[in-house]
């Protein structure tokens, strides 16, 4: 919703858009491959995918604009203090479709912790991941729960445990509701990160990630009707089709396309669309909602299409700097805009024309969002970076006590 430093071989995404370096290419070779199937290389490129951190932003972009002007109209009016209708009649039912920008993040975040992950050891993949998402994460929290406790905001006050548990990023597994509503898609990317660290630990080749690949679509496949709650709750079904699309494309990227790789997207692209698509059975109720179940369909598919041409390498000369920037505002901007934007637009929405004021909030949150990534997060991942780097943290028992 991705979300590292300048020593690391590659970026790092979340949903949450996870990966401040998120797009830095790697890699790779396009060279025929014969009978053999390619293994893991020594990287040879070292510059950033632009086009990657682009589509991330807006990504994050849509989201904020989902929840500021799309929601449901019950929703709606409790934000504005007023019908939808009289606020964006037209325009709500088109920003509807700006939460499917989570899905687009999961499926970046497939293409880029391949990406970064590649020739790391298991202890550099979990440092890489915790110094990723904790600090900014926890900064997060500390503002939303100013905003959720001390401000009268549309949010209510919960109890206190949620803060602690939300502290953890586990409050799925533990039962807890989001402090923000936004942090739902933590837990799809912690997910990804525990059962890839398991092929990490192996060795990241060709033919491990294709495995790990399939592994995971059956496993989606068969999760819903296999009545194990806890396989659900670890493979996300509804969101797993867009990581193992991101990890293909990865390959694409890395190798050369093969009608082996265009199946595992082809495949996730019906999957994607079939939970999508399901009344009550996948994340988006989408009934609630006006668009039509066509536009959906196209919606998902351009976004398959864009990350296809970043992988084919169609994108390769688009190295605009703003892209890069834009990219580490991403995760920033997804955790804070909720809490803060939606409790000013509740606060001030009736006192200026609504385009304004969500044009005027979208533009605060951006600032807000730079000045948490660079001296805020930047800075925190880097010192736990070193921390969990030393001695203090190696597997290594400590010398006993003389």
């Amino acid at each position: 919703m991705t979300q590292t430093d300048h020593r690391e071989p590659a970026g790092t995404t979340t949903p949450s858009g996870d990966g401040e370096r998120a797009a830095r290419g790697v890699p790779g070779t396009r060279a025929v491959v014969g009978a053999r199937v390619p293994e893991a290389g020594p990287p040879v490129r070292r510059d950033r995918l632009a086009a990657l951190d682009g589509l991330r932003f807006l990504a994050a972009l849509s989201v904020v604009l989902f929840h500021f002007v799309g929601q449901v109209p019950t929703t709606m009016e409790t934000i504005w203090g007023r019908p939808v209708g009289t606020v964006f009649p037209e325009a709500h039912g088109y920003f509807a479709f700006g939460r499917l920008g989570v899905e687009l993040f999961f499926l970046i975040s497939g293409f880029v912790i391949c990406m970064s992950a590649w020739g790391r050891t298991p202890r550099d993949f979990f440092i890489s991941r915790v110094t990723r998402l904790y600090p900014m994460y926890w900064a997060a929290i500390a503002v939303t729960a100013c905003v959720v406790y001390f401000a009268d905001n549309p949010f209510g006050h919960p109890p206190a445990r949620v803060l602690f548990a939300n502290l953890t990023m586990l409050q799925k597994p533990l039962g807890v509701e989001n402090l923000d509503s936004v942090y739902w898609t933590l837990w799809p990317e912690l997910c990804f990160y525990l059962t890839f660290a398991v092929v990490v630990w192996k060795g990241l080749t060709y033919r491990r990630v294709v495995v790990y690949c399939g592994l995971w679509t059956v496993a989606a496949v068969l999760a819903p009707g296999a009545g194990i709650p806890l396989l659900t709750l670890l493979v996300n079904p509804p969101s797993a089709p867009y990581f193992i699309a991101g990890m293909a494309y990865y390959l694409m990227y890395r190798y050369r396309p093969t009608p082996l790789l265009w199946g595992i997207v082809a495949m996730s692209w019906l999957v994607a669309l079939h939970y999508l698509l399901t009344p009550g059975g996948g994340r988006v109720d989408w009934d609630l909602w006006s668009p039509g179940r066509g536009w959906l369909i196209l919606v998902i598919t351009v976004f398959f299409l864009l990350v296809a041409a970043i992988a084919l390498g169609w994108t390769s000369r688009l190295r605009w700097r703003g892209l890069t920037v834009a990219g580490t505002l991403t995760f920033p901007l997804y955790l804070l805009h909720d809490a803060i934007g939606v409790t000013v637009l509740h606060h001030f929405g009736d006192r200026a024309d609504p385009w304004a004021m969500v044009g005027a909030t979208v533009a605060g949150l951006v600032a807000l969002s730079y000045v948490m990534q660079r001296f805020v997060e930047r800075p925190v991942a880097r010192a736990a970076r070193r921390w969990l780097s030393s001695a203090a943290f190696s597997l290594k028992p400590p010398a006993p006590h003389r």
